[in-house]
Order: C-alpha cells, then structure tokens, then sequence
C-alpha cells in the first residue's frame, strides 16, 4: 500500500491542502520529507494521514478527542487519503486483490455538543471500492502502514499508552504518533520472545531473530558498535573496543533508532507472518515487502552524520517502503527521492503549503546546508549567528558613512577593525 494523494479541508490550521505523493514513472516507494517551521502543521499532516489509512474506529482509539482539530471558524472538516494498492494487499471478500487505487475519508462534525463527531466520508468515493474491507480490517493481508512520533523512547510507559502498544496492531503501529508517553518497549520484548523460541528450536523464529540481527548489523550502528547478542535481559551491543553494552546504557539516539527499525520489523513480519523478512538475491537482500512509514522529527537524536545517512540506509534496506517525514535538518532532505520535497508555511502567513519545483528539488540533493536552509524548503534569511549578523549591519554602516564623509572617529575606527573579525577571509 501506499499513499498517493492527501487533501485536508479545514482541518487544524489548514484552510486547504492537497498534496501528491506521486513520482515519475507512478512510483511511490522512497523518501518524502516535509519542512516548516514549528507550528506549522508538520505533525496534524502526518496525523491526519494516519487516521485516514487506520478508519475511524482504530482513530478514535489513537485520538479520543478531536477538539481543536477543526478549523476555528469552520463547522466541519474532511481528510481525504487516496490509497493505491499493491499485489500483496488483499482484502477480506475472497482475499481478492484491490486493482486501483481508491479513497479513505473521514468527515469530521461540530454538531453543537462539546465533542467532535468522526464518520466515514464519500465525498470522493462514490460507488467505487473504499477502505472498509482493506486497511480498515482486522483481518486482512498486507496493508502494512505505522507512524513513529518525535518521542521514541523505550523505557517510561504510562498504563494507558501500554495499553495501546501491546493491543491490537493496528493502535500498535501508530501509538508514539498519538500518545508522547507511549514507548517502543515491546520491540526488546519481541526480541527476547523470539530468543526463547530459539531456544526451543523453533525455526520460523530462529530465521526471523537471526535476520533482525543481521538488518541491525548492516551499518546502521555507528562508530563500529554492532549488535552482540540477544538473552533473557534484553539486546546486547558490543562498541569498537570490545566493550558490551545494554540496549539501556546506550544514548538516547541509539535507543530510539535502534528501537524504531525493531519495532517496523516486528509490524511487519505481524503483517506479512510466513513470508521472508529480509530477502532478494545475493549481494541485495533486504526488506522487500511493501507499505507507508510515517516519522514525525526524524532528526530528533540524532549526530549531523547520522542525519545524513539515515534517509539512504533506509531506503536501501526497505526498497518497497514509502518513507514520509518531517524535519528541521537540511541533511535529511538531501535523501529526498523526484517530487519529493514539501513545505508548509510558518502560521499566521498568508501562503499555501507546496511542492518544491523540480529546480528547487535539484538544489537542495547537490546543494550544501546552508544553500538549503536559505532554500524554499526552509526560507531562513540568514544561517548565521545572530551576533554575526547584527555586527555585519554595523560594519556596513561604518562603511557606508566612510565613503560618504570620507574617514571614521577614532572610537568607530576601533570598532570596525573589530567587527571586521566577523568577515568571511577571501
């Protein structure tokens, strides 16, 4: 499954969003970033998305309350998601395949009471197939989807957002989305389970925790650390000198990636059950099974170096995953795949989100970070320190009355040899 196109009416601070996932040659597996600044919607978009691909039985376990999620002014809002199918998707009537993409819709209400109502909608639907028997069932094949918030943190659960990850997979895949103190505890729990199995001699779950393993082990660790082994406490990691280490000790930038690419394996070996995690032909084994991962502040933790690389290890290791994330660095842009860069305006603008153009696009992937944080995708006026730039509009000013009174006090002569320092040399 994947997503092709998203228009949100009045929902939050969006009057007015259409948004297409599409790339050259109806291609949607890859790497789709969205940029803006805080506040802009970065966050309601991926949410958005999200409940649309779940329904609105599963979105109301994700969000109770949908107060403020229509616009202010606004009696009713819609989001709509179009979905295309792939050949591993099936739904429920005969487990037949869905052979074109359709529309997931989901209308929301004010009727006067102090909640917000949630249905289906059909705006866009019409007599064709919906969502109802594919993404929106228990019990189909495929439809693998899940959404990872900016907090994904293993340790610290509250009750209620233990719930919700250790329930149904569907809730399970999307709970750090919704719930900040939901965490990705049951990945080291599904790790251990399958350590015991192994132990059991089980081999489906030999097979599964040997692969994990090895994903963990393709370069995804930095700084030589590697994954050592799995027992009854938990996943253990080994550094450059030998030193092992919990899965605990480690930084939080390790515990959160690390945790994250556990727990999209554990949802989709839950989806795709007897069928290979990793596979493909030699020298080019990997995830091959197909769906959307949302990731909200995928820089969150993480080095500059590590910015930069996640993007394309990821894309190489789940060639059929449609990766759609949001981001304030610059290095997490530059993985971005043809048409695959969006931006929101900052709030109270009088301006549309939008697609980068295909020039602009091209700039930011053989740009360097500062030519991209002055770029559309981030429209900073300046990438200097404040200080900098404060002491380069003195030093123009010193300039400018140079040239026209023809020579500086002594004291401004002082400070323009000071403010000098903040020059580019030649």
């Amino acid at each position: 499954m994947y997503v092709k196109r998203v228009v949100l009416e009045n929902i939050k601070g969006f009057r007015d969003l259409d948004f297409r996932f599409d790339r050259p040659g109806e291609r949607y597996e890859g790497w789709t970033v969205i940029t803006g600044d805080n506040a802009s919607g970065k966050t309601a978009l991926l949410k958005a998305i999200a409940l649309a691909i779940v329904g609105p039985d599963v979105a109301r376990a994700l969000q109770p309350s949908l107060r403020g999620w229509i616009r202010r002014g606004a009696a009713k809002a819609s989001i709509a998601v179009e979905i295309v199918p792939h050949e591993q998707d099936r739904f429920t009537k005969g487990g037949r395949r869905y052979e074109k993409s359709f529309w997931s819709e989901l209308d929301l209400a004010q009727d006067g009471g102090p909640e917000v109502t949630l249905s289906p909608g059909s705006k866009r639907r019409r007599d064709k197939k919906g969502p109802l028997n594919g993404p929106w069932s228990e019990n189909t094949l495929g439809w693998f989807a899940a959404g990872y918030g900016p907090f994904r943190r293993l340790y610290g659960a509250s009750p209620d957002a233990q719930r919700l990850m250790s329930g149904p997979s569907r809730v399970a895949r999307f709970a750090t989305m919704f719930k900040e103190d939901a965490t990705l505890g049951e990945c080291e729990i599904w790790l251990k389970d399958l350590n015991h199995k192994k132990l059991e001699k089980k081999p489906k779950e030999t097979r599964i925790l040997e692969q994990v393993i090895d994903l963990l082990n393709r370069d995804f660790l930095r700084n030589g650390i590697r994954i050592e082994k799995v027992d009854s406490e938990g996943l253990w990691l080994v550094d450059s000198k030998g030193t092992t280490l919990s899965l605990a000790d480690m930084s939080e930038g390790y515990r959160a990636s690390l945790a994250m690419l556990v727990d999209i394996a554990r949802h989709v070996v839950s989806v795709y059950g007897e069928e290979e995690l990793i596979s493909g032909p030699e020298g080019h084994m990997a995830v091959q099974h197909p769906g959307v991962v949302l990731i909200d502040e995928i820089d969150s933790h993480l080095h500059p170096e590590w910015q930069r690389e996640i993007g394309f290890w990821l894309k190489r290791h789940f060639p059929r995953v449609q990766f759609i994330v949001t981001t304030h660095s610059s290095f997490i842009c530059q993985a971005a795949d043809p048409r695959g860069l969006f931006h929101l305006p900052a709030p109270g603008r009088d301006e549309d989100p939008f697609q980068l153009s295909d020039e602009d696009y091209n700039e930011v992937i053989r740009g360097k970070p500062d030519a991209i944080l002055r770029g559309p995708a981030f429209e900073m006026r300046h990438t200097r320190s404040p200080a900098a730039v404060d002491a380069l509009k003195k030093l123009a000013a010193l300039h400018a009355k140079k040239k026209a009174v023809g020579r500086l006090t002594e004291s401004e002569a002082r400070e323009e040899g000071q403010l000098s320092l903040f020059v580019d040399p030649a």
